[in-house]
């Protein structure tokens, strides 16, 4: 009974400020710590619209030096530059076709000649995928163990034992040689196991287009003769030497001013029709008669050709006819370059058929130099873009 009347007292005691539910409140100037904690929500609200803003602006400074970043070094690499069908090469793609047979050619102990390689790639990589689709229709095909040993050859290893343990230590010689050019090149084994197997797939197709080719052609026996003082009296000597049958060689080692004169004798050899396309007009050309019918030859034998001046080396060339054959077989060096232009002409008649692009520009073309130019390990010559008044020399066609 007392314990009741005890509680009951303390439950109606004077509270002062106290008020039931806040319990823990500290009074500070007659504000409560809810009070407080009230005006302090109201404040941030009013100042986050000001915190957000500053988030916003230094993640835009961030974002600056990021977007240049990505446009600088992430968009390049993976930009179409050559397209066959739904094939695509990039940037990166071409600079690491490049950056292959600079490899090679460095390790082969050749100067890497950067020149217009850049251009050259993606024609050669369009070339060989149109090659590639246009196979089936000869039934070429590649395996894979020809691929490998296409890469081997291109290393410089020639299997030429058949014994067991000789070609067990031939094997393990080349799959060494493979990691390390592996490494050397930093690119998958897919990415140029795909090169060689689709310039194998061209190699083979202009094999097929090249065997409809004549191995016997006409020829035309061509000396070059250099000169640097291009007079009147020059020229006349010459005729009259060539007129009163003169030895053509003893005429061009006397007085061309070819630096190689003193070994070739100004002497180009037997040229069939197609190999120099720039002389086929005055070495196998006819001129017209009035009835239509074939008149005399364009380059008489044993008469000077009209000069070309080079103004870079500033030299007169000519050249003299002093034989010719309708018939006459083709040498190997001159077939195997007859039937890569044969191999061209045949892609580029068929081009149509696909869809193909190649995007190249002066700001594409330098990009990718300078990329081949850092991989190199013998420093490369920095050559003019020959891009430096174009927009895009790309172009596409549909079927």
């Amino acid at each position: 009974m007392a314990n009741d009347q005890e509680r009951s007292t303390f439950s109606h005691a004077p509270l002062g400020g106290y008020r039931a539910g806040q319990r823990s409140i500290t009074n500070r100037r007659g504000i409560s710590r809810f009070e407080m904690m009230r005006r302090r929500e109201r404040a941030a609200l009013r100042n986050r619209p000001f915190i957000i803003g500053a988030l916003v602006f230094v993640l835009l400074v961030l974002a600056i030096p990021a977007y240049g970043f990505y446009q600088r070094y992430v968009v390049p690499p993976t930009e179409i530059a050559v397209q066959v069908e739904d094939r695509i090469y990039t940037r990166g793609d071409i600079v690491n076709y490049i950056r292959f047979f600079q490899r090679l050619s460095e390790d082969l102990g050749v100067p890497f000649e950067l020149g217009t390689s850049a251009f050259e790639a993606m024609q050669t990589l369009q070339s060989n995928e149109i090659a590639y689709h246009l196979a089936p229709r000869y039934g070429i095909t590649v395996e894979q163990h020809e691929v490998d040993a296409q890469l081997e050859s291109l290393l410089g290893f020639v299997a030429e034992t058949t014994a067991d343990s000789s070609m067990r230590e031939y094997r393990t010689n080349v799959e060494e040689a493979k990691k390390q050019f592996l490494n050397r090149i930093g690119l998958d084994e897919g990415v140029y196991r795909d090169f060689i197997r689709k310039g194998m797939f061209k190699d083979r197709l202009r094999a097929e287009v090249g065997s409809n080719l004549p191995r016997i052609q006409p020829h035309a026996e061509v000396y070059q003769i250099v000169l640097q003082d291009v007079s009147q009296g020059t020229i006349n000597r010459i005729e009259r030497d060539l007129a009163s049958g003169r030895d053509v060689s003893a005429i061009v080692f006397e007085l061309s001013e070819d630096p190689n004169v003193q070994r070739t004798g100004g002497y180009i050899g037997w040229l069939p029709e197609g190999v120099r396309t720039d002389l086929d007009s005055i070495l196998f050309g006819h001129r017209a008669n009035e009835d239509g019918s074939k008149g005399d030859r364009v380059l008489p034998l044993k008469r000077l050709s009209g000069g070309r001046y080079d103004e870079t080396t500033q030299l007169w060339t000519a050249h003299i006819v002093s034989d010719f054959t309708e018939a006459r077989e083709i040498s190997d060096e001159h077939f195997d370059a007859l039937a890569n232009l044969e191999v061209e002409r045949f892609i580029n008649e068929h081009r149509k058929d696909f869809y193909t692009s190649i995007s190249l520009n002066s700001e594409v073309y330098d990009w990718i130099n300078r990329q081949v130019r850092l991989n190199a390990i013998v420093p490369t010559a920095t050559p003019e873009s020959p891009f430096t008044s174009l927009e895009d020399l790309g172009s596409s066609s549909g079927r």
